[in-house]
């Protein structure tokens, strides 16, 4: 059966083209939730007219990030072989909520259908869960032909401990639990969405220490 996903046309980022960014923009998500349709998997795979809509879950436990090596079972054969920070894939209309697409008032719910199906498709969590899935930021990438054609909601889970297992048959390889500092030096080896997440969390960390610093130094000032 041909796979439908959901997209929408690439015009709507036209504050963000020719760009590789990492923002977070809600009146920009809520145009492009009121702009989704769906088409062939097929016919817009290479049409750079259309954005395809992918959720990224990345799964953290305490100060680690999930991490894996995609193997040759990957469905996106562009990404085969590389390391990623990101769970997920493209949103499709399996995850619709009522009988016609769209029609749901609350359409955001589909989409966290979706981030629940990838995850569940692709790893096993055997941890308990603190919180169900957060919207984080979103991608745009037009810096090569894959990331041309797809647009990257970012979604972040906490879970308690690091136990998670893959399931190979969805092109998963081997899961390690690595902080910050070690993703940093490892980073030339990851697809590029994962690559620029741990520039995201670099500098937020890095913002986070400044911000303790000049908060003790006034403290000690007072």
């Amino acid at each position: 059966m041909e796979e439908k996903i959901v997209c929408f046309e690439s015009k709507i980022l036209n504050r963000y083209v020719n760009k590789s960014i990492i923002f977070h923009d809600r009146q920009l998500w809520q145009d492009i939730l009121n702009n989704l349709q769906h088409r062939p998997r097929a016919v817009i795979e290479n049409d750079y007219r259309f954005k395809q809509l992918v959720v990224y879950s990345i799964i953290k436990s305490y100060d680690t990030y999930l991490t894996y090596k995609r193997t040759q079972k990957t469905g996106e054969k562009r990404l085969r072989k590389k390391y990623s920070l990101g769970v997920g894939g493209h949103v499709n209309i399996a995850d619709r909520t009522q009988q016609t697409l769209f029609e749901n008032y609350h359409v955001e719910d589909f989409i966290m259908q979706a981030v629940w199906r990838e995850i569940n498709e692709e790893i096993v969590i055997k941890s308990k869960i603190k919180s169900k899935p957060q919207l984080l930021c979103f991608i745009n990438d037009d810096s090569d032909d894959v990331g041309k054609v797809h647009f990257g909601t970012i979604w972040l889970l906490h879970i308690c401990s690091p136990e998670v297992s893959g399931r190979t048959s969805e092109g998963i390889g081997r899961l390690t639990f690595n902080d910050l500092k070690y993703l940093k030096t490892q980073k030339k080896f990851f697809e590029k969405w994962s690559q620029l997440m741990i520039d995201y969390f670099t500098a937020k960390e890095e913002e986070s220490v400044s911000i303790n610093r000049c908060f003790n130094k006034k403290r000690l000032n007072n």
